[in-house]
């Protein structure tokens, strides 16, 4: 069911940028062939998330129902349901990780690196009153301080700073 949404959702965005698309057109932009997009076109009809008219005697046109949307509504909302799950949960791991470090004598996070999740990182430390830095994935481990790799350094670079007492942000998720 997912990967049907997720067709029916690549249809979607053909016809809206190309309204007259033809079976080939929607076709290739979901990278499958014409007989396959052909059978899924029909399962969409008789779900009632596409609709077919003529064009003319060899051209059909299609359009995505109410009802396809609401399909395609239903997933968007599912997925911002998790994302927001996941950044909770993430949310509070960050916290206890930070608050456990102030509580240790940490006053300062160092994040080397990029992350996609940053804005965790510094909501926890403005919320435990540890001060937030950023350096680059070159530079040493700050020795007084909470030493953080981002999900985003090079493996070579974060094994390195993991190795001179920095822990990977991705484990801290994870453990």
């Amino acid at each position: 069911m997912e990967s049907d949404v997720a067709t029916l959702q690549n249809i979607a965005d053909t016809l809206k940028e190309e309204p007259l698309a033809s079976q080939r057109v929607l076709a290739e932009n979901a990278g499958m062939s014409i007989g396959l997009m052909n059978a899924i076109l029909k399962r969409f009809v008789e779900r009632g998330w596409i609709m077919l008219t003529n064009v003319n005697l060899r051209k059909l046109s299609y359009a995505v129902t109410p009802a396809g949307i609401a399909e395609l509504s239903a997933r968007s909302q599912k997925f911002a349901k998790r994302t927001f799950e996941i950044a909770n949960k993430y949310n509070e791991i960050l916290c206890k990780v930070v608050s456990d470090a102030s509580q240790k004598g940490k006053s300062t996070l160092v994040l080397y690196g990029n992350s996609y999740i940053k804005f965790l990182l510094v909501y926890a430390c403005q919320t435990f009153n540890v001060t937030f830095l950023e350096k680059s994935a070159s530079e040493p481990i700050t020795a007084d301080a909470f030493c953080v790799v981002g999900e985003q350094c090079e493996e070579s670079d974060a094994a390195r700073l993991v190795e001179q007492g920095g822990v990977s942000l991705l484990e801290l998720l994870e453990g």
